[in-house]
């Protein structure tokens, strides 16, 4: 019986060129991050990958070498690397106000709230506003405890 051959996988055409990396080397960063890193923050590879660079669905090693990101992260999960609308978005609003607290007044967190309220069924109307997964789990604690 004749086995078919099947052609290597190749990556699709991507536009981008991802530009010349000029930092430390690879091993210089992984000694740096064995002298100067607690090991609980460890990497799950003998031979890890040194990411530079970032653009839509890809990643580049210092080599320029380009890899689908299929791990992906909290925010590139739902939009990729440097997607050119956020990026620009991002500019736009870090040189008007990059950062104010909650205990000041800002159009843009009860227009976010409204937007929630408007795809949320009639009741969830408020939301509370917590920076992280693990604030938002003790929020979830605290609130399951005040109501049983």
């Amino acid at each position: 019986m004749p086995q078919l051959m099947t052609p290597p996988l190749q990556m699709p055409a991507f536009d981008h060129t991802p530009r010349p990396y000029r930092g430390p080397s690879r091993d210089q960063v992984l000694a740096a991050r064995r002298a100067h890193v607690n090991p609980g923050v460890f990497t799950l590879y003998r031979d890890p990958l040194m990411i530079v660079e970032g653009r839509m669905q890809y990643l580049f090693d210092e080599t320029g070498r380009r890899y689908l990101d299929l791990f992906a992260g909290i925010v590139t999960v739902s939009c990729g690397h440097s997607h050119p609308r956020i990026v620009a978005r991002i500019k736009e609003q870090v040189e008007t106000l990059q950062h104010t607290t909650t205990i000041y007044l800002h159009p843009n967190l009860p227009r976010l709230a409204e937007k929630l309220a408007s795809k949320l069924p009639p009741g969830l109307d408020v939301t509370y506003f917590v920076n992280s997964g693990s604030e938002a789990n003790e929020l979830a604690v605290t609130m399951a405890r005040l109501y049983t």
